[in-house]
């Protein structure tokens, strides 16, 4: 018996496959951006890089470990981000396989026969066949099997720039709701003090010491710190809620109790590096520069339609009368129908659009300056505003000091009736819009310190999304 092989098919198949290897794809060429090689106000020190940080290491606050682990997890905006990116691997992974042919088994059986009777007559039949394969001689598929892969890049760059801004805007959420506990912390001591100082006030009216014109405004000063006080509950409330947001539940009840607002940090010296860093850990200009790739590929698919389109099927396999005959000598069969589609007069079409491809590659190199610009200027904003707050925040303690121990010693000295009524108001005013006006500082620096680690790519080396096989 003459045994059927297959391998004439494959290697034809083969042979068809090797020959699909050029492109018409321009060669690509990152645009030069001008920016400075390194950033005005970064600090010296040579320690570790923002992108080799994980935010575990950054933010020191157990609490906030927590809620940015469940936000990690649970964030609608983040989980959204995934699944798109999901989508265009599998995407990615179609347009890839349109390289290959696609084989498919077959098998059919007939019988027929006349209704007045007679003989019945049948056919049965096997085969392997490859239906409207593409010759890829000049790049189309590849093209867009490249612009795929690229459009994957994209989505994943903007995933993970979600999931930056997820962990940046959990801290700035969190540190408002410890901004607001802290806040009501000091309203709640100084409106005790005010009380304490407003009795003692009733008593020295009472003896005609102070006038009823000082009693009332110590009177004032209290329910001004009992507004105070309101105020930074709804501030807290309003933070709470907004966490709750993000994290997508109710906080929970076990979290571990929480930092004060100047233990947040492990460091806060975070050095920017050099711009080249930046080029490669910014998610946005990843992001950026994987649409102008795509829109590059796009401009070889474009070319390849002014091309001839050739396509291949083939089959081959057994027919028989009988059943049991399908694999016998003499039984075997072949098909093979190339066909060609040659572009001759589109009205302009295919001109048109590789216009279109060109014009969309070069919005996209404007596109990926912008982004460039942008990602520079957010570092160099947020080193100068680190710099400045710094300043702000030693000036700010000292003031804050001095008037305490104004404060202090006005405060005795009121109660020897040697200080007025209206001297202690003036510092005990001082005093607390001093403390006031630091609680405010350490809250921007808070976030600012939380900006900038966003800014430079904070702790995407770390975690990256995963990335779909080479192309081939």
């Amino acid at each position: 018996m003459k045994k059927i092989t297959f391998k004439p098919v494959l290697t034809a198949v083969a042979a068809a496959v090797a020959l699909s290897a050029c492109t018409m794809m321009p060669k690509y060429e990152q645009p030069q951006v001008a920016v400075a090689d390194t950033f005005k106000y970064d600090t010296v020190d040579d320690g570790i890089r923002a992108a080799e940080l994980g935010w575990q290491d950054y933010f020191a606050d157990p609490r906030l470990h927590r809620l940015i682990d469940i936000a990690l997890e649970r964030n609608t905006d983040l989980r959204t981000a995934a699944l798109n990116a999901e989508i265009y691997r599998k995407q990615y992974m179609i347009a890839r396989n349109n390289l290959l042919p696609t084989v498919n088994a077959s098998g059919t059986g007939s019988r027929q026969g006349s209704l007045s009777g007679g003989s019945v007559s049948s056919q049965y039949s096997v085969g392997l066949g490859a239906a409207s394969y593409e010759l890829d001689l000049f790049g189309r598929v590849r093209s867009t099997s490249e612009a795929a892969l690229q459009g994957y890049f994209n989505v994943a760059a903007n995933r993970d720039a979600a999931h930056l801004t997820l962990i940046s805007t959990v801290a700035k959420a969190y540190f408002n709701e410890r901004y607001a506990e802290e806040t009501m912390a000091l309203a709640q001591r100084v409106l005790q003090t005010r009380e304490a100082t407003y009795k003692l006030s009733q008593l020295r009216h009472k003896a005609g010491v102070i006038s009823a014109v000082d009693l009332h405004q110590q009177e004032a000063l209290i329910e001004s710190a009992k507004a105070d006080y309101a105020s930074a509950v709804k501030n807290r409330e309003q933070a709470r809620n907004s966490l709750a947001m993000l994290i997508n539940q109710p906080l929970p009840e076990d979290l571990p109790a929480g930092l004060p607002l100047n233990k947040q940090f492990k460091m806060t010296k975070l050095p920017a590096g050099l711009s080249s860093d930046l080029l490669l850990n910014r998610p946005d200009i990843r992001a950026a520069e994987h649409a102008l790739k795509q829109a590059n590929a796009n401009i070889g698919a474009a070319r390849a339609a002014f091309f001839p389109r050739i396509s291949l099927t083939g089959s081959v396999g057994t027919a028989s009368g009988e059943l049991s005959g399908l694999f016998k000598s003499g039984t075997g069969i072949w098909a093979f129908a190339p066909s060609i589609t040659l572009p001759i007069f589109d009205w302009g079409t295919n001109k048109a659009n590789l216009d279109v491809a060109k014009l969309r590659q070069q919005a996209q190199i404007v596109a990926y300056e912008a982004a460039v610009q942008s990602a520079f200027k957010d570092v160099s904003n947020a080193l100068v505003a680190r710099e400045q707050l710094d300043k702000s925040y030693a000036a700010l303690s000292k003031q804050s000091r001095a008037y305490n121990d104004s404060l202090r010693l006005i405060s005795l000295r009121y109660k020897h009736g040697v200080s007025s009524a209206l001297d202690l108001l003036d510092a005990e005013r001082s005093s607390y819009g001093a403390e006031t006006a630091l609680l405010a500082n350490q809250l921007t620096r808070l976030e600012n310190l939380a900006d900038l680690y966003k800014a430079l790519g904070g702790g995407l080396k770390r975690e990256t999304v995963s990335q779909p096989a080479a192309q081939q």
